[in-house]
């Protein structure tokens, strides 16, 4: 083997192991937490929290097409809710859609409630579905 040849193949072994060893380093110093925790992400959200703790409880644990009335609600007063199915959103918290309607049945909306660690909060709606609730509650509306 010439002399030329041998001084170039040195120098691309030392490079080949000083990449090893980097490649090497940087997988043992990877976090080794396989699962990670799901948080609640929006520290700055302005939504407010339900008071009321039956509507706090029925969000929490009702099936989706249950049906609650309120006199008081932060969707007016003497309106009939109808829950939609749980979901977990982007922001990591479980939410339900909710149909609302004013007493007399005329007028109805979406509202959409998030869980947070301290209770559910009323979101604002960005976008309009038409089937906020199972197929069961269709009828009511």
């Amino acid at each position: 083997m010439s002399n030329s040849l041998l001084s170039l193949t040195r120098p691309a072994r030392m490079l080949l192991a000083a990449l090893s060893v980097a490649v090497v380093s940087g997988c043992a110093t990877y976090p080794n937490s396989t699962q990670q925790q799901a948080q609640y992400v929006l520290n700055t959200d302005s939504a407010r929290l339900l008071g009321d703790d039956n509507l706090n409880g029925f969000l929490s644990q009702a099936p989706a097409g249950a049906v609650m009335n309120l006199v008081r609600s932060p969707w007016g007063d003497n309106v009939e809710i109808i829950a939609g199915a749980p979901y977990l959103a982007a922001s990591g918290r479980a939410c339900r859609q909710l149909r609302v309607t004013e007493a007399g049945g005329s007028a109805a909306r979406t509202a959409l409630t998030c869980e947070t660690p301290n209770g559910w909060v009323n979101q604002r709606v960005l976008s309009q579905s038409t089937s906020v609730t199972s197929s069961a509650a269709q009828g009511r509306y």
